[in-house]
């Protein structure tokens, strides 16, 4: 089930997202806490409270952030050069969204699930330029996603 997110909530959101942005890398909890003059304790609550309502994503069991899509801090085949940088999405779905969210051109470099190849898609000017022959493939239903998001 979703939950409501709290004002103090989105203040913690926005302050992750400005912290990737500027680092390409999520806060830690302490760093937020600083950064927002308030104590781990709530930090850390606040964390929890975005990952139950699928606007963070945090390794099981910790309050490190894995994803704060479509941005994701661990490997997986997807990487994105955008916005003067390398990153990393979580799926390919949200590897094409990196361009979008610094409102520019990119490249995503990743792999065929199906059979291994090597895929390039650029986006230009908010359109796939290249790649756009490829068929898409869910296998696990939208509405399903956040049942195991880490495995989807």
């Amino acid at each position: 089930m979703i939950r409501r997110v709290e004002a103090f909530d989105l203040d913690v959101r926005r302050h992750v997202y400005f912290a990737v942005v500027a680092s390409a890398r999520p806060p830690t909890v302490a760093e937020t806490a600083a950064a927002l003059e308030t104590g781990e304790a709530e930090v850390e609550a606040a964390y929890r409270r975005l990952h139950d309502a699928h606007a963070l994503v945090l390794y099981p069991g910790t309050t490190a952030i894995w994803a704060a899509n479509p941005f994701c801090f661990d490997r997986t085949p997807h990487r994105v050069t955008a916005a003067g940088r390398t990153w990393t999405g979580t799926c390919c779905w949200d590897a094409l969204g990196i361009p979008g969210a610094f409102h520019g051109d990119g490249v995503v470099d990743t792999v065929c699930a199906c059979c291994g190849d090597p895929l390039r898609l650029e986006v230009v000017e908010g359109e796939l330029a290249r790649g756009a022959d490829l068929l898409a493939h869910f296998l696990v239903p939208a509405r399903h996603w956040w049942d195991d998001i880490v495995f989807t």
